[in-house]
């Protein structure tokens, strides 16, 4: 590839704004064109931030540019909800281009709590959005699903760009807790991680006391996490009505042309729903590329859920608990397919 200069950088989508150096003020691209956003199931992976195509550009030759925008959107989720699925379902060319949790809106995040002001944060955070909008191809839209830390910039996000629209992704606690228990020392581990994730961003005050978070079993764990990310989820939708729209990981699986069509009405997509459902692509699994069985994932679940019953019926009410004392909305509002 021959060396683009700065215009043609900015100029092409395809240079993907990826990290985002605080000490340095610069902002580092790599070359990913949509079918290597296709092939990556997330942006953090390692061997996208090692690319041999990249380029790095001072944010101050960014600031102030007029460059082509396109409508840009968000998803929040807690994770275990199929969302990688839903991503790669939305995307299509000619009508979105989905970013599966680029890792610059976490930079965005880290630069926060070494001690930038909210006005500093807020101006690298335009010059990214303008970044991240910029259209694959005429007439796309953007669509951001956020890593679980860029959940916190979403609100922000939705303030800076009134025409930006967002979905809730959700699992409900007693299967999304059966899911992680299904998984055995797998899914427990991954519980944990999410947590400490959140808990390096700051946003795991809860009410519990250092000693408190030690104590509590995995499964607790795992339900803080996702109280956490269900506050971040409700208070967005609180504060935006309608411009964000939930919807759960069930109705996904249980009615997917019309949750589907739903989410595509909800974002202005022009998207043939029944198509994407009726593509055997639809029916894969998104990490794996293995076929999609919803019926064996309701038995393994089932079963999960059946095993570990008593410490998942134990650990939801106590959730229920925290989130009442918490005022942390048990249910999201609108949801999708009404």
């Amino acid at each position: 590839m021959a060396d683009p200069g700065i215009d043609e950088i900015l100029a092409d989508a395809r240079w993907l704004a990826h990290s985002y150096d605080r000490q340095r003020d610069e902002v580092h691209f790599v070359w990913l064109p949509r079918e290597a956003h296709r092939a990556a199931a997330f942006l953090t992976r390692q061997e996208i931030a090692q690319s041999t195509s990249r380029r790095i550009v001072p944010r101050r030759l960014i600031t102030g540019r007029s460059l082509a925008q396109a409508p840009l959107h968000l998803i929040f989720h807690s994770g275990l909800t199929g969302s990688t699925q839903l991503t790669h379902a939305l995307d299509g060319e000619g009508v979105a281009m989905t970013l599966s949790e680029p890792p610059i809106l976490t930079n965005i995040v880290s630069y926060r709590l070494a001690g930038a002001s909210p006005q500093q944060t807020g101006a690298v955070l335009d010059d990214i959005l303008s970044l991240l909008a910029r259209p694959f191809a005429p007439g796309e839209a953007v669509i951001v699903k956020m890593g679980s830390i860029g959940n916190v910039l979403g609100s922000e996000i939705l303030a800076r760009r009134p025409s930006s629209r967002a979905l809730c992704l959700h699992a409900p606690l007693p299967l999304y807790l059966a899911s992680i228990a299904r998984k055995g020392l797998e899914g427990r581990i991954w519980g944990r991680k999410l947590f400490g994730t959140l808990r390096s961003a700051r946003l795991t005050e809860i009410g519990f006391t250092e000693d408190e978070l030690f104590e509590h079993t995995d499964l607790q764990i795992a339900a803080d996490a996702w109280l956490i990310l269900h506050r971040i989820m409700g208070d967005a939708g609180a504060r935006f009505g309608d411009r964000v729209r939930s919807t759960d990981s069930e109705a996904v699986i249980a009615r997917p042309a019309a949750t589907l069509a739903a989410i595509a009405g909800h974002f202005g997509l022009d998207l043939d729903a029944a198509a994407i459902v009726a593509d055997p692509a639809f029916g894969r699994h998104s990490k794996t590329g293995a076929a999609f069985d919803a019926e064996r994932r309701a038995t393994e679940l089932n079963e999960a859920a059946t095993m570990h019953r008593a410490a998942i019926d134990i650990v939801v009410d106590w959730a229920r608990k925290v989130a009442e004392v918490n005022r942390i909305a048990w249910t999201l509002p609108g949801q999708l397919p009404s």
